[in-house]
């Protein structure tokens, strides 16, 4: 029997495949997409996992809300680039987690605020006013207590369920008035397109090395390094006419198919994590949705990239 929450999130991320990439794409194109979707499809089928639907954790609720609520406060706020002050946040929250891990408090703690903290990630341009941004946040936290065990050892999960918040407070925001035109999205040059696929092709190796080889933890292992490179980039001298907002971004998309467990990966992870962070890359590139400025999207990239991967694995050993 399939089980609702499973086909809800496959729902958002077909909505998201179709706005994304489907949606005005040229004709010679859409065959593409086409094919692409279905190898999507087949990894969500095979590697989804969808267990019984979990409770609703309401501390979880609170920290994800609380986690919007600070990357607000850090963006539009005190002017902080949106990629730093998510990445602040969820260094914030894995740090509490690990600090606890010896005495077995704040268990748990890390999930909930960095997918708060995709969710805070939404354009003053997409939901103006805060509260809805942190009822996003809120809505993100409960999704994400009720899938609890669903999609386990997936890379981009939390981000999905950053945007499945953010969508849901979206319609209510359409129903009283409130809702922004979307934000403009970034024309990557040449120079930049290069960056990018360097960045989202060791990202992940580096975020997948963190997480599981040093036992930090997927949040620390992806957001930690996210940090960083969003001070270096933001320190770039103009003389060197880059942008650093589409590398930070870049970064830390990638990140979050480095954060795809092991046992997904096993027996050969670097391959696929290399071929995960090129789909996503290229993904990047190719994105053109109709409303953009949605906290999560980065996350729902990443999910898209690692089915896709995982899903061609299947086809091929299923051919062999």
């Amino acid at each position: 029997m399939t089980r609702p929450h499973a086909l809800l999130m496959a729902g958002v991320l077909l909505v998201f495949y179709l706005d994304g990439f489907v949606l005005g794409a040229p004709v010679a194109l859409l065959l593409v997409w086409a094919l692409l979707g279905v190898v999507v499809l087949v990894g969500f089928l095979r590697h989804g996992g969808h267990g019984p639907a979990g409770r609703v954790q309401w501390p979880a609720v609170a920290l994800a809300a609380l986690a919007a609520l600070g990357v607000l406060a850090l963006t539009r706020g005190a002017s902080a680039s949106v990629v730093l002050a998510t990445a602040l946040v969820g260094v914030a929250g894995g740090a509490l987690e690990a600090a606890g891990r010896s005495r077995h408090r704040w268990q748990g703690v890390a999930a909930p605020v960095y997918c708060g903290a995709f969710a805070g990630m939404t354009s003053q341009l997409v939901l103006g006013h805060p509260a809805w941004v942190v009822l996003a946040g809120g809505l993100a936290g409960l999704v994400l207590s009720v899938l609890s065990d669903s999609w386990s050892g997936i890379g981009g999960k939390l981000g999905t369920t950053a945007f499945l918040g953010v969508v849901g407070v979206m319609g209510l925001a359409v129903a009283a008035g409130a809702m922004g035109s979307g934000a403009s999205l970034h024309p990557f040059t040449a120079v930049e397109r290069s960056l990018v696929l360097i960045l989202s092709l060791l990202s992940p190796l580096v975020t997948h090395a963190l997480s599981y080889r040093l036992g930090l933890g997927v949040v620390l292992g992806s957001a930690l390094p996210s940090m960083l490179l969003a001070i270096l980039l933001g320190a770039l001298p103009a003389a060197l006419q880059l942008e650093p907002v589409p590398l930070s971004d870049a970064w830390l998309g990638a990140s979050f198919v480095g954060m795809t467990a092991p046992e997904q990966l096993a027996p050969r992870p670097v391959p696929l994590l290399l071929a995960m962070g090129l789909l996503f890359a290229l993904l990047s590139f190719s994105f053109a949705p109709r409303l953009a400025g949605i906290g999560g999207d980065l996350g729902v990239t990443a999910a898209v990239s690692v089915f896709a991967v995982l899903g061609a694995r299947v086809l091929v050993r299923d051919r062999r």
